[in-house]
């Protein structure tokens, strides 16, 4: 946390950044969060994952005091999964602080977040179509503004949010303070931060680095996120580990995986900087002598790590950066053995690890969760190896003469018996079902599509080409954009490139088509 405190945050912002576990700053937090407090208009250019939320958040959270009258920031975001995130992180960071924050974007009622940002914030965050709405309904004001956050100005700009971006900006008063995040520099942006960013702003751009060793099979399993530990644990009992580091971002991560493994007697312990050194070089030497199987650790506590029999690795979580996923996997794989890295995720962290992949020109394989059956399977085969190591050892002839006592008749029933029995013990996670279950995807959408709900349907005498024409008219989005039309007799359903929801819903909801003004919103809403 020595780090993190010399950037200059409010106290109680440390305390929340130290209660969630993170022991330093990533690369575009130490150079973006002191250009920001000493009040620069800055462009960070970093990839998704770096920890570009905490590094605007934690500024904003220390440089607002609280009024409640009206919002003293706004954040942009592309997409209201992205919006909820970042609000997410706000209450974790500011937990301390005594501010109000407000989540605003379309496909969800807005009467409710009216009333919301009525009862008093300080700070919202929102697309950009949702919050021009609100703005045009006279509900948001941007006359008090101190700070403007553009998160993802890239995506925003490939979405089509330039114009609501730049009335955003120019309805901004002129003393305010704009932090641009972005992941590529296209020429929009750059015409943003000439038109609309003072003249001394900070171009804060994060390298990554991108190549894998070629010796590391790297795969993946998608799960629910309930189901993140009992996937651990099939990963590890349907294969032979010789030694694996299991990565977790934070130490408090470390500490609750160690002691729910322990519990189900696994042979792990903890690395992470809170631990003592001489408790950090006594377990690193057990680890490196093979007495510990498995070490789960931070990333930070890893980078003391060096040896060369570790066999797999394991992100129980997605590091921060891509950095820190190259140096993870790198673990294994050392002096031209292979390695084996695995990587569990959760909802939209699929996305991400697909973007790591292409960083690192990397092939992920996404892999089936092993099931109880193929988990029964392996043990059983670590089993007969076993015991057939055992007889030419000859250490099984001290029970020879018991063998003889038993009835021959009832000698394959003991025999199984004692298998039956053998396996139990070596199960060390309590299953409980043959299979996990895959987190649910949305129906009748295709991947990459959200399914849009329309106010009109046949009885309107509404053709597809109606529907294709009426949309495109109005957005100017490409028409393979649109899928999946299905015309009912009062409503019809659309699917829509997820890049494009927004921009449909803003732009389309409340136009005329065939005489019929139109609401439309996500289908899985109504």
């Amino acid at each position: 946390m020595d780090k993190f405190k010399k950037l200059g945050l409010h106290e109680n912002v440390l305390k929340a950044i130290a209660e969630s576990g993170f022991e330093k700053p990533t690369p575009i937090q130490e150079k973006a969060i002191p250009a920001t407090m000493k009040g620069h208009d800055i462009i960070g250019q970093a990839q998704t994952g770096t920890g570009k939320t905490l590094a605007f958040a934690g500024v904003l959270l220390t440089k607002i005091e609280q009024s409640g009258d009206f919002p003293q920031a706004y954040i942009l975001s592309p997409t209201r999964e992205l919006s909820m995130q970042i609000y997410d992180e706000l209450k974790k960071i500011g937990k301390y602080q005594n501010l109000r924050f407000v989540c605003v974007y379309g496909g969800s009622g807005i009467e409710k977040q009216i009333r919301d940002i009525k009862k008093g914030v300080d700070i919202v965050v929102g697309t950009p179509g949702r919050i021009m709405d609100l703005m045009r309904r006279k509900v948001l004001a941007f006359d008090h503004v101190d700070y403007v956050v553009l998160d993802e100005a890239d995506e925003m700009l490939n979405m089509g949010f330039v114009e609501d971006i730049e009335t955003i900006l120019e309805a901004t008063k002129d003393e305010h303070m704009t932090m641009l995040f972005s992941a590529t520099m296209p020429e929009g942006i750059k015409k943003i931060a000439k038109q609309y960013m003072k003249k001394d702003f900070q171009h804060i751009e994060i390298k990554q680095k991108t190549r894998t060793a070629l010796t590391i099979k790297q795969y993946y399993v998608e799960v629910k996120q309930k189901d993140r530990f009992e996937a651990l644990c099939r990963l590890i009992d349907s294969e032979t580990i010789q030694s694996g580091i299991i990565f977790c971002r934070t130490k408090k991560n470390v500490d609750e995986v160690t002691e729910m493994m322990q519990k189900a007697n696994y042979n792990v312990e903890a690395m992470h900087g809170d631990l003592t050194q001489d408790y950090r070089i006594r377990t690193l030497k057990k680890f490196k002598e093979g007495t510990i199987q498995f070490l789960i650790a931070t990333d930070v506590a890893a980078r003391g790590i060096d040896v060369e029999n570790v066999s797999h690795v394991i992100n129980y979580e997605l590091p921060q950066e891509t950095d820190l996923y190259v140096h993870r996997i790198g673990r294994t794989g050392r002096a031209n053995k292979e390695g084996i890295a695995y990587t569990i995720v959760c909802g939209k962290e699929e996305k991400y690890l697909k973007q790591i992949a292409g960083q690192t020109h990397s092939v992920i394989e996404k892999i089936d969760v092993p099931s109880l059956t193929a988990i029964r399977r392996h043990q059983l085969d670590d089993l007969l190896y076993e015991l057939d190591t055992m007889i030419q050892q000859g250490k099984h002839k001290k029970y020879k003469d018991l063998v003889h006592q038993i009835d021959p008749s009832m000698l394959k029933d003991v025999t199984a018996a004692l298998f039956e029995l053998s396996m139990s013990y070596q199960i060390g996670y309590h299953y409980t079902k043959e299979k996990l279950e895959g987190a649910k995807r949305k129906k009748k959408a295709d991947h990459g599509f959200t399914r849009l709900f329309l106010t009109i349907g046949s009885m309107d005498k509404i053709k597809k080409s109606h529907i294709v024409d009426f949309i495109i008219s109005q957005t100017h989005i490409h028409k393979d954009d649109i899928q999946g039309i299905d015309i009912k007799k009062k409503f019809t359903f659309v699917n829509i490139n997820n890049h494009m929801v927004e921009r449909v819903i803003h732009k389309c909801a409340g136009k005329k088509l065939k005489n019929r003004t139109i609401d439309i919103e996500v289908a899985n809403t109504r």
